[in-house]
């Protein structure tokens, strides 16, 4: 699929993920070192409204002795604030390794998930409010080919028909391990189609990057 992003133009996305302190995209695109927010916002636009259950694995745990943490001056849970904002009648879900950070309000459930366990993996799925699927999965957490793979091949049974699966921070230095592994996934996968996103941004060179997974039925 090809998409056509204005990557010049901030959008209503932006605002709310920036000012949430969301690391996705801010207000002031330009300067921002992710401008995710400007694809999800040309995917998601249309299904603001619906009803929707979706979930993001990584919190943002500010514990600097954590792999892919948001550093210290992080807000925790800055992405499913974002996201609660920004889908006004859906569910929103998270989990993260680190269970000091977990917390609940009336509209965001939190778990505990070490992606690179596909025991605990299955485990977090079996609770009781993450049993049915979901419309969108963002994979936010550890930011490791393997850890990537061993989440993606653990949940993405949790994909509804349509839903996005949608995996963040690719190093610009993996791309080739990730091609080779969808390669693998299209051939197993037969109903999901596979989009490397390589953002275009004027600050990041470095992990600007998505790997886009849509289940056709």
């Amino acid at each position: 699929m090809i998409y056509i992003l204005d990557t010049n133009q901030p959008t209503q996305l932006c605002e709310i993920m920036g000012r949430n302190k969301s690391d996705k995209g801010s207000f002031d695109i330009q300067k921002s070192w992710h401008n995710y927010t400007i694809f999800y916002y040309s995917i998601f636009k249309d299904i603001q409204h619906n009803s929707l259950r979706i979930f993001e694995l990584g919190i943002g745990t500010t514990n600097i002795n954590i792999p892919s943490n948001m550093g210290i001056n992080g807000r925790v849970g800055a992405s499913l604030f974002g996201w609660s904002e920004f889908f006004t009648n859906s569910k929103i879900y998270g989990a993260d390794i680190d269970v000091n950070i977990l917390f609940n309000t009336d509209r965001i459930k939190t778990f505990y998930c070490d992606q690179t366990n596909p025991d605990i993996i299955k485990n977090m799925w079996n609770h009781d409010e993450l049993k049915e699927e979901f419309d969108i999965i963002i994979e936010d957490g550890l930011h490791q080919f393997s850890a990537n793979v061993c989440f993606f091949e653990n949940s993405i049974h949790k994909l509804k028909s349509k839903g996005y699966y949608i995996i963040e921070d690719i190093n610009t230095n993996n791309i080739h391990s990730y091609n080779e592994k969808i390669k693998e996934w299209q051939i197993k996968y037969p109903n999901l189609l596979f989009d490397l996103v390589k953002i275009p941004s004027t600050c990041n060179f470095y992990d600007n990057n998505l790997l886009v997974i849509q289940k056709v039925n």
